[in-house]
């Protein structure tokens, strides 16, 4: 369900009422089928949960472990499907032209950090979606940029 948000709030009666208010205006709720899969998520068997989280793990770690080969040091995060690297210079300013020259320069597809907003600007972020060696392949693909800089 990655993207989708899934969120409670438990308190009193009033300031709960206040704050669906508040949430009708700005947000809207899931449709019912995300929300019994994220129940069946939540309250079932957590041996999936513990898979995924091994699988991500082995993928983060191959992949952070390669970007350190590089000599590029990014921090590893205890729960993600993301890592987020901070841009060198003269990339630092501009994450979109970067993660566009990395596409096409290497195939190696990125998310400009400025997509997520003003605070975003500066970072890329890799997604872990491949197997280990797929994902260490492409840091091979990016040292050369890593390495003209």
């Amino acid at each position: 369900m990655g993207g989708f948000r899934i969120g409670y709030a438990i308190g009193n009666a009033q300031l709960i009422k206040a704050l669906r208010q508040v949430k009708a205006a700005v947000d809207f709720n899931q449709y019912q089928g995300i929300l019994n899969g994220a129940i069946a998520a939540l309250t079932g068997p957590q041996t999936g949960v513990k898979a995924a989280v091994a699988t991500f793990r082995q993928r983060r770690d191959a992949f952070i472990n390669a970007l350190h080969r590089q000599g590029l040091q990014v921090p590893t995060a205890e729960a993600t499907m993301y890592v987020w690297a901070k841009l060198p210079q003269p990339w630092n300013q501009d994450s979109v032209k970067f993660c566009t020259h990395l596409v096409e320069t290497t195939g190696v597809a990125a998310s400009p950090g400025a997509g997520f907003g003003k605070s975003g600007e500066g970072y890329v972020r890799f997604a872990l979606v491949h197997e280990p060696a797929v994902l260490e392949t492409a840091v091979d693909r990016i040292a050369p940029i890593l390495r003209s800089i």
